[in-house]
């Protein structure tokens, strides 16, 4: 301990926590034993305090069944050191609720800091299935947001994964990218998961019996399908409806509009939600010679892109062609045609994502923004070749040049990372021909 005399605070408590001495309290936690002191625990902690400063206070061996060893660990080191580290929103959820156990306020915070800094598209259902009392309503909110934003590929591609209170949470909500009509199909299919997930029979009974018992029919606004889209529906091989009630809800449809409350927000459709496109711009290192394309030799270019959380993209930046000498002459125009063709393979499985041909007139020496018409997504940590294929010909003597430059092979904003690599073509220019894209988490 004289070794400590010259060092900080930090290193003289955290010197306690680690080596144990002058310990004077024990835990049991799931078999394992911890060692501690009343005085440190005891002012960091009400619940503390009273365990062992109280009137019922005890000297005994405190057996602790509803914290795992490794969160435990977690709440020492934050009480001694004042800081803690934290790997995932799991493990956050977990100190969390120790830190509400013993009222460790601030620590609550840090956690719900933390998942709600690294949730996206990969974890926002597993935070919303969590229960009630492990909940924050910020993050409840935040994670909603995030779900409703991008509906239609949540309900299509993780049914299996959403639990009963996660759905009512969904359905409570009046803004949502989704028809109404594709949400009622989603969630009579996602009953026949649900029986799966639970071990019950799948029946129309029992997937009925699903919806009611969790309150969830009651959420679907059928009253504001039109008679075509009802009649999809009940149509479909999924659909739960009773006849009756299809009759009752077409009634409806003659109910004047105008005699609705407000709140009666069953009866209104949910609202749309705008998406917050980002720009990733690759910061340029350096100019390049120009980037020729020709006929026969060299006509695709290709660009490697990974994240580190799974985003959508909906358009990809590209330079135009360089001008030739000619265009210093008086009458010509700075507009040509451009084409070629963009294809976006997964290298996970060699999968095509998109393929889109881009024709339309740009001007020599400019941007060239292509939008797709729906967003991709690309997984996290999976790399995803984007190529440019031009279209040619036999023809020695037609080419284009693209001035270019050597561009960043990182973009980090501190919320999501992408990692890019230049694909070297058949000749030995380098540069890189996709200079940025627009990206929504």
């Amino acid at each position: 301990m004289n070794d400590l005399k010259n060092k900080s605070l930090y290193d003289r408590v955290n010197k306690l926590l680690v080596s144990y001495e002058w310990s004077d309290c024990s835990f049991s936690v799931h078999g394992k034993k911890f060692k501690a002191h009343k005085l440190i625990l005891g002012i960091s902690s009400p619940v503390f305090e009273a365990m062992f400063y109280g009137p019922l206070s005890t000297n005994e061996v405190i057996t602790i069944t509803d914290i795992e060893p490794n969160i435990f660990q977690l709440l020492l080191n934050y009480i001694y050191t004042d800081k803690v580290d934290i790997h995932s929103i799991e493990e956050s959820y977990d100190l969390m609720y120790a830190a509400r156990k013993y009222m460790l306020d601030y620590l609550t915070e840090i956690c719900i800091a933390y998942i709600e800094s690294n949730m996206s598209i990969d974890n926002v259902i597993p935070v919303l299935n969590y229960p009630d009392h492990m909940q924050d309503n910020q993050l409840v909110k935040t994670a909603l947001k995030l779900f409703c934003q991008h509906a239609g590929y949540f309900l299509k591609e993780n049914k299996c994964s959403i639990t009963s209170i996660c759905m009512r949470k969904i359905l409570e909500c009046n803004e949502i990218n989704i028809l109404e009509k594709d949400l009622i199909k989603n969630v009579f299919e996602w009953t026949s998961y649900y029986c799966e997930q639970n071990e019950i029979k799948n029946n129309f009974q029992n997937r009925r019996e699903i919806l009611i018992k969790n309150d969830l029919l009651n959420l679907l606004r059928f009253s504001t399908l039109s008679l075509n889209e009802l009649s999809e529906i009940t149509a479909c091989k999924d659909n739960l409806l009773l006849k009756y009630e299809e009759k009752l809800i077409k009634s409806s449809k003659k109910i004047n509009n105008k005699m609705l409350s407000i709140t009666d927000y069953n009866l209104l459709p949910r609202l749309a939600l705008k998406l917050q496109w980002c720009l990733c711009h690759r910061p340029p290192l350096r100019s390049e010679s120009p980037l020729i394309i020709k006929d026969l030799t060299n006509y695709t270019i290709h660009t490697k892109v990974k994240a580190n959380k799974s985003t959508f993209i909906n358009m990809l930046s590209v330079h135009s062609r360089m001008a030739p000498v000619v265009c210093f002459c008086k009458n010509f125009t700075k507009i040509y045609h451009e084409q070629f063709t963009i294809l976006v393979k997964c290298e996970e499985d060699n999968s095509i994502i998109k393929k889109k041909y881009f024709d339309s007139h740009v001007e020599h020496d400019s941007n060239i923004d292509i939008e797709f018409d729906e967003p991709i997504l690309m997984k996290k940590d999976c790399w995803y070749k984007i190529s440019f294929i031009w279209p040619h010909q036999n023809a020695f003597y037609c080419y284009y040049q693209y001035g270019v430059q050597s561009r960043d092979t990182c973009y980090n904003n501190g919320k999501i990372k992408f990692e890019f690599n230049d694909v070297l073509r058949i000749s030995d220019h380098g540069g890189s021909f996709l200079r940025g894209f627009k990206y929504c988490m």
